[in-house]
């Protein structure tokens, strides 16, 4: 039940990478662990769904997404939300920046409507 919940909002990250013109450094990637080996060390894909961030040139250390541990709750409580507090495609985007390894600078150039323009136009030039 989780994983199909958050499919929905995998699927929203990733249409907004590709809205953001940021397809070209970021890729969004799924892999059905019942399937398939998951090809890295250091993931545990044994809590489902889990999340990895790994920052460019860092791809030997990804970053984990994990339960959102409250004051109050107790430990079993916050292993059974898991990443219950992911409710869309912003959120994993909002977190992925908190991790401070985006160049956010050059991100928002991909961004930029004037550097599709500035393409277009070099593009045109060169035919």
């Amino acid at each position: 039940r989780h994983c199909k919940r958050f499919s929905i909002f995998w699927n929203e990250l990733s249409s907004l990478v590709e809205a953001m013109n940021w397809s070209s450094v970021i890729n969004v990637m799924k892999i059905d662990v019942s399937k398939n080996d998951v090809p890295h060390d250091k993931i545990n894909a044994w809590d489902l769904p889990s999340v990895y961030y790994f920052p460019a040139g860092e791809k030997e250390d990804p970053i984990e997404m994990t339960t959102v541990t409250r004051k109050d709750g107790n430990p079993q409580s916050d292993y059974d939300e898991g990443l219950s507090w992911v409710t869309s495609g912003y959120d994993l985007v909002k977190w992925m920046v908190n991790q401070g390894k985006l160049d956010l600078e050059f991100l928002s150039k991909l961004d930029s409507p004037s550097n599709s323009n500035e393409q277009n136009v070099e593009e045109s030039e060169e035919k």
